[in-house]
């Protein structure tokens, strides 16, 4: 994304970024303040007095101004809110607590995002409620208020505009599909991205039991938007189980899988030993909680000793505020949201376990994987095959292409590192 950058020859030592920022936040709407400030001893020059451009320095990390009010998507309500703004506006990214008029937004733009937001939703709602909150947060409220009726679609498109055939991911343990966001926009907006998620995050719906039961539902919903192939499918983590069982299950009603694309896991090869877990609640909670530490960067502070003693309201009343505290969830959540989060983690990792992949799929795999050594979350993988393909050669009928990319098991999929996951992947 472009990302404006400010050069300056300092006439006192003393100035600060933070002075610049707080300085400039009154003169100018928030889109136009620097990302980053670079101080120069003296401007670069062309012979004929000119800034040269060219050599101005790239910025560091140290020059980048820290985004501490920046608050990216947690959820797909959210996430669909910001896909929306940021056409509109054309600005990228949209932080939640970013407000729509410092976005540049005006009155004619306002009543072009309300249609927009009826058209999406079919909730109407009235421009005095983005004057009286002109934010992501505060309008994903009043839509959650006006959905008692809401009717649940595992189908999240996250960026459903384009002519190519769509391309299907199926997320990791726990079911948020947010974090693909990045590589949707990276693919651009001629490849529509659906992105598949559970039921059971609602925290009242009973979590699937295994990994087909998960991969027949996707499938249902998958084929409601493209009833016949070639498909294009992806997965990452857990999802990677979840899109090899969807592409056998499709090849067995006679349909093609034209790429099926499997982020960063290594095949558990018939054979090999499983763990077994006699977890009590307050572990699987624990458990949870680390999980959407790992997938965040963000420390939810939570461990097995100061949750045991306590009730399992209590405990997830705890996790809720922590998840608040770090902006994992929006304000006021309701505790079923907590519930749902962690019963489908719980689900995902069961079914992870007593999954056994079936040999002889027909299609080409591709596999995007890390150059660093798997590890997953609960040692469930007990011997990884140490091939170039992770073991997925022994399940295909065809060679399996692998690419190396960059970042670990989380942060392929973040920036700057999934820009080349993106190029690696553009299938045209």
């Amino acid at each position: 994304e472009k990302r404006l950058v400010a050069y300056l020859v300092p006439n006192d030592a003393k100035t600060t970024i933070n002075d610049l920022r707080s300085f400039l936040k009154t003169k100018l709407p928030e889109y136009m303040i620097p990302a980053a400030f670079v101080f120069l001893e003296s401007m670069p020059l062309t012979p004929n007095g000119k800034v040269n451009r060219r050599g101005l320095p790239v910025p560091d990390a140290s020059s980048l101004v820290p985004e501490s009010s920046f608050v990216a998507p947690r959820d797909s309500l959210e996430l669909q809110l910001a896909q929306i703004w940021s056409q509109i506006l054309g600005v990228s990214p949209i932080g939640v607590r970013d407000n729509f008029f410092d976005l540049g937004g005006h009155s004619l733009l306002a009543v072009r995002l309300m249609a927009e937001i009826e058209k999406q939703f079919g909730k109407n709602l009235s421009l005095a409620a983005l004057f009286q909150g002109a934010t992501v947060e505060q309008l994903a409220i009043l839509l959650r208020q006006k959905t008692d009726t809401h009717s649940w679609s595992p189908l999240v498109a996250i960026q459903p505009q384009g002519n190519h055939p769509p391309f299907f991911c199926m997320p990791g343990s726990g079911g948020n599909v947010v974090y693909f966001h990045q590589l949707a926009r990276h693919l651009g907006s001629d490849r529509p991205f659906y992105a598949l998620q559970p039921p059971s995050l609602d925290g009242v719906s009973a979590p699937f039991n295994s990994v087909e039961e998960v991969a027949a539902y996707y499938l249902k919903a998958i084929q409601t938007i493209q009833p016949s192939g070639p498909y294009f499918l992806g997965g990452h983590s857990f999802g990677v189980l979840v899109a090899f069982e969807i592409a056998q299950q499709l090849q067995q009603k006679g349909e093609t899988v034209a790429l099926l694309a499997l982020f960063d896991l290594p095949a558990r090869l018939p054979g090999s030993t499983l763990k077994q877990l006699d977890w009590d609640d307050t572990r699987w909670l624990t458990n949870a909680a680390y999980i959407l530490e790992m997938l965040s960067g963000k420390n939810l502070d939570i461990s097995y000793e100061t949750l045991k003693p306590l009730s399992s309201e209590t405990q997830l009343k705890l996790l809720k505020q922590q998840m608040e505290t770090v902006n994992l969830l929006p304000p006021n959540s309701a505790i079923e949201r907590v519930r749902g989060i962690v019963q489908t983690i719980k689900a995902d990792e069961l079914a992870f376990m007593s999954y056994v992949l079936q040999g002889g799929y027909q299609g080409l795999i591709t596999l995007f994987r890390t150059s660093e050594v798997y590890r997953d979350e609960l040692g469930m993988l007990s011997e990884i095959p140490t091939d170039p393909t992770w073991g997925w050669n022994q399940l295909s009928t065809q060679p399996v292409e692998v690419h190396v990319v960059p970042g670990n098991h989380v942060t392929m999929l973040d920036e700057p590192h999934v820009q080349v996951l993106a190029e690696k992947l553009n299938f045209f």
